[in-house]
């Protein structure tokens, strides 16, 4: 009897019991995607600081750990796809819940982009390499692969999860084999720069500019794991599971990140490494594997890449679901398929608006490179915004019980509050030393402060009862 939710889809709700915890996991880590995160990245990373680039990944693991803690505890104590929208609603104020949704929807909406033109690009390397640098070409494959990890979705989230699992075992073999060859190249000399003081050092990152700058870098490769909270609702276990999901995604993208930057970021020259926008891991890969075996590597990618599309696309519907549930978004994003318990009108819709942000790219006039730059450097300050309101409502909704030990004080208050007010002031100083260009804060302050206009319309002109407060006591009883 305890199986049967699992088999079939209650009307209007999604898929009871339907992933494991390792399955949760999975789902964080391709979120982050390694791999493709570190095609980006990595360029993006190299400029801000040089080859400093572990330090700020290091640093930025403390507060994204505090703030996965609260994740935890707030699941706990309510479990809803909506997550971060639904516990910010409750705990502090439903205006700044919608504006937290919004922020989220706009993420994953921006970082879909940044997924799906090195999905382009990787697929070309391996099939057409003379067409990669045409921008017009790269989004156009792009786009193929965006239809495709959205059609398979339809077909249930066991499907997506099962195969996730096959590409994160070949991802990480892979990464790790090439992060080998990387060690090996610079212990040897072979190495475009040889390891010295400046690669641990902050006067090496370029100052408190480059650092804050490389930071938020660091806070985009780092954010995704979050992915494992919002299918929380079909989850075995859900009260737990996810919130420990959550955490392990976090040290083990600690681990993966400091050894493949390490590895990887000597490998080239920093113009090379540059130039290469986010073909960054193929042009690394045929200098430590010269010949077709280079090629491996572009092929990890690209399934990454697919891998992470995909589960932005998951957490997305879910929280768009969640949202429609309070009305303040589109009714038809409750329609939930009765057979496979899919989201499947918004899980269209979400696709669709990516593929209308992809080929906005396609006429951007600062060249792939920077638009990938302009990309990680945006969603790291909207995910240090959305991650701080989560940790803050987190402490918020924990207070009367703070004092009670020590665990429930560090765990539960001071390392959460910790995370959100180094994520707070990181933007902060970003703007303050300009470390960051003005295109990069009017894509990330822009898409948050968006937000607000639009939740005051739903307000006065949708009457939505959640968002004049009427709809508070409601929440309370879910």
């Amino acid at each position: 009897m305890g199986d049967a939710p699992s088999k079939t889809a209650r009307t209007g709700h999604l898929k009871a019991n339907a992933l494991s915890l390792s399955d949760a996991i999975i789902l964080g880590l391709a979120s982050s995607a390694p791999a493709q995160t570190m095609a980006v990245a990595l360029p993006a990373l190299v400029a801000a600081v040089n080859y400093a680039g572990l330090l700020p990944i290091a640093c930025a693991f403390v507060p994204m750990l505090g703030i996965a803690l609260g994740y935890q505890r707030l699941n706990r104590w309510d479990q809803s796809a909506g997550a971060t929208y639904t516990w910010v609603s409750k705990a502090l104020h439903p205006y700044l819940g919608f504006v937290a949704g919004w922020m989220i929807l706009m993420y994953y909406t921006l970082g879909t982009t940044s997924m799906t033109v090195p999905a382009g690009t990787y697929t070309l390397q391996l099939i057409a390499p003379s067409m990669v640098n045409s921008k017009l070409v790269v989004v156009a494959v792009g786009a193929v692969w965006n239809m495709v990890v959205t059609f398979l979705l339809l077909g249930g989230i066991e499907i997506a999860a099962r195969f996730q699992k096959s590409l994160a075992a070949f991802e990480y073999l892979v990464l790790f084999s090439f992060a080998i060859l990387g060690i090996r190249a610079l212990v040897s000399g072979q190495a475009a720069s040889p390891v010295n003081s400046a690669w641990f050092s902050l006067s090496g990152a370029g100052g408190a500019k480059g650092f804050f700058a490389g930071t938020l870098v660091a806070v985009f490769m780092y954010s995704g794991w979050d992915a494992a909270i919002y299918v929380n609702e079909e989850t075995k276990d859900k009260e737990t599971n996810p919130g420990r999901a959550a955490v392990a995604s976090v040290i083990i993208l600690l681990f993966a990140y400091c050894l493949i930057t390490f590895a990887y970021q000597g490998v080239v020259s920093r113009t090379a490494l540059q130039g290469s926008a986010g073909n960054s891991l193929a042009v690394i890969a045929d200098r430590l594997l010269p010949g077709p075996s280079s090629l491996v590597l572009s092929l990890v990618v690209l399934l990454g890449t697919v891998a992470c599309l995909q589960v932005a696309v998951v957490s997305s519907s879910r929280l768009g679901f969640a949202m429609a549930e309070d009305r303040v978004m589109p009714a038809f994003f409750k329609i939930i398929h009765p057979r496979t318990g899919s989201p499947w009108a918004v899980t269209l819709f979400m696709g669709g608006v990516n593929l209308v942000f992809l080929f906005l790219t396609a006429f951007e006039a600062g060249g792939t490179r920077q638009v990938l730059s302009n990309i990680a450097g945006a969603l790291g300050i909207i995910a240090s915004l959305f991650y701080s309101l989560t940790a803050i409502a987190a402490v918020w909704q924990s207070r009367a019980v703070l004092l009670k030990d020590a665990g429930n004080f560090v765990l539960g208050g001071l390392w959460p509050a910790l995370g959100a007010i180094s994520l707070l002031t990181l933007v902060v100083e970003a703007v303050l030393t300009r470390a960051v260009s003005p295109a990069v804060l009017w894509a990330g302050l822009g898409a948050a402060a968006v937000g607000l206009p639009i939740a005051l319309g739903i307000h006065y002109i949708g009457k939505v009862p959640l968002l004049d407060g009427s709809g508070e006591r409601q929440l309370e009883n879910l």
